[in-house]
């Protein structure tokens, strides 16, 4: 029922918008609903069969709620019939949300979705999100194990690689100006994750703010050492950066539907929070990452439907504002409260 496979790694969870602001990716709805539209042309919208969920997803590690829901069959004990697409991006996923050609996403960057929620408010309701703190975070500050860079003041006058989009160097920055030092004294690389340890083992770069599951294959293999732990926990813990959604006209249209294919993914969380070791197992089947790195991998925890934190969700998106990511404030109750 997955089709596809994707490269592994925390590209969904960050909008990919090299060269410009996820604000102008996100604008002309109008072609990305039509290219989208293109893309999953494969899903026919117009007849839905009874009990039909369409999810949309990246096969990521993110996504282990969803791959365990599907192993354990609980959207099968829920008399729903799920249809899958695999998707890479964050903005991929939103698009085909907003295309009318998926209802749930498992895994999604809160960004993109502020941005949506901003730009065409009321498309989607926030039900669970990520609770990422130091321990099981998933980004790091890395450099060679012998380079000289002892602290992140050592970082001006380098270069330093970062993973491509408007979000992820302007919160790296947000980061190193509350350390302290001088950002615009560091050359910043917009890499992509496949290029990211060879340009570090190279010289290309001298550090990287890098992602699992790049920085647990460095550590790994060895060679490499950690500079300093998570920005994003560091910028706020616990960090809801991964969301799962639902679309507001699904729940208006299919309210059943739409409960119990909430309830199948929450008993994934459950399943994978009281079974973690058989839950990180399922990684090398539904992802490609390697056995021995799926076994070191961070992975992030997430609520229930019932443990959502509007609070650090607030402190999330104020953060993205005072970042110079996100135009405007909102409130976060406007991304959590029931659809009507």
């Amino acid at each position: 029922m997955f089709r596809g496979r994707a490269q592994v790694g925390y590209d969904a969870l960050f909008p990919c918008a090299t060269g410009k602001s996820m604000r102008s990716r996100l604008l002309p709805f109008g072609i990305a609903v039509l290219v989208a539209a293109a893309a999953v042309g494969i899903w026919k919208s117009s007849r839905r069969a009874p009990g039909e969920v369409r999810i949309a997803y990246p096969p990521i590690i993110p996504s282990l709620p969803l791959f365990v829901a599907q192993q354990q069959h609980f959207f099968e004990k829920e008399n729903l019939k799920v249809e899958m697409l695999s998707l890479s991006s964050s903005n991929d996923l939103v698009t085909a949300l907003v295309a009318g050609q998926a209802d749930l996403l498992p895994a999604v960057s809160l960004i993109p979705i502020v941005h949506l929620e901003i730009q065409h408010p009321g498309k989607v309701r926030v039900f669970s999100h990520s609770r990422m703190n130091e321990n099981n975070a998933l980004d790091k500050i890395i450099v060679k194990e012998n380079s000289r860079l002892r602290s992140l003041q050592d970082l001006q006058g380098r270069k330093m690689g970062v993973f491509p989009g408007t979000a992820p160097q302007k919160m790296l920055v947000t980061f190193l100006k509350k350390h302290g030092v001088n950002a615009d004294m560091i050359s910043f690389v917009q890499l992509a994750p496949q290029a990211q340890l060879p340009s570090l083992e190279s010289g290309a770069v001298d550090a990287l703010f890098a992602y699992e599951p790049v920085t647990t294959t460095a550590l790994v293999h060895g060679g490499y050492r950690a500079l300093f732990g998570s920005v994003y926990a560091d910028l706020l813990n616990p960090c809801p950066i991964g969301v799962s959604v639902i679309a507001r006209d699904f729940e208006r249209s299919k309210p059943e539907v739409a409960q119990r294919s909430v309830k199948a993914l929450q008993e994934g969380i459950a399943y994978m929070a009281a079974n973690p070791k058989l839950a990180r197992s399922l990684l090398p089947e539904f992802t490609k990452l390697p056995p021995d790195i799926a076994e070191r991998v961070n992975i992030a925890d997430v609520t229930l439907q019932n443990q959502v934190d509007v609070a650090n969700l607030q402190a999330f998106i104020d953060l993205l504002y005072a970042s110079g990511e996100i135009p405007e404030k909102i409130d976060a109750h406007r991304l959590v409260d029931p659809s009507r």
